[in-house]
């Protein structure tokens, strides 16, 4: 089953970071990241086109992440945009707004970590770990990116 369409206090977990997004009032769109291997994702973000004011779709290869992100990246130029997983159910507009506003927007590529602690505070063990200053961290899967600073093509 795909991770995005799995249950979460009721409903798919892509639908908590969907509603996250819509509440933050942040986007003027909002546009959904698919690939052959999230069929069934693709087919539910469709059915929401009607509830969620400027929902798009962009199938990527689904290669691999890297791959996919840098297709996105080439397609949106020029334009900032936040890559948010669709598997952060606990994600809430709040915590969007909040890195926002911390985003320096003299960097065209921010991504968001998190401390290891939290992670395994809520049962989770994190996969990929880095370290600064005798603190472990992990990336929560959110980067801020302006798009018009890529060559890419």
């Amino acid at each position: 089953f795909e991770k995005p369409m799995l249950f979460f206090r009721g409903k798919p977990m892509v639908d908590h970071v969907l509603d996250a997004l819509v509440s933050s009032r942040k986007f003027s769109s909002i546009v959904g990241i698919t690939s052959l291997h999230t069929t069934a994702t693709s087919k539910y973000l469709r059915s929401l086109n009607h509830c969620v004011n400027g929902l798009h779709l962009i199938e990527t290869s689904g290669f691999d992440y890297s791959t996919d992100l840098g297709q996105v990246i080439e397609l949106l130029k020029p334009s900032e945009i936040i890559v948010v997983p669709s598997d952060l159910p606990i994600l809430k507009a709040e915590t969007i707004n909040e890195i926002l506003t911390s985003w320096n927007h003299d960097a065209s590529f921010v991504s968001i970590i998190i401390e290891k602690n939290f992670i395994q505070s809520m049962g989770l063990t994190p996969s990929i770990l880095i370290s600064i200053e005798n603190v472990e961290y992990c990336y929560s899967g959110i980067s801020m990116i302006d798009t018009s600073r890529f060559l890419l093509g």
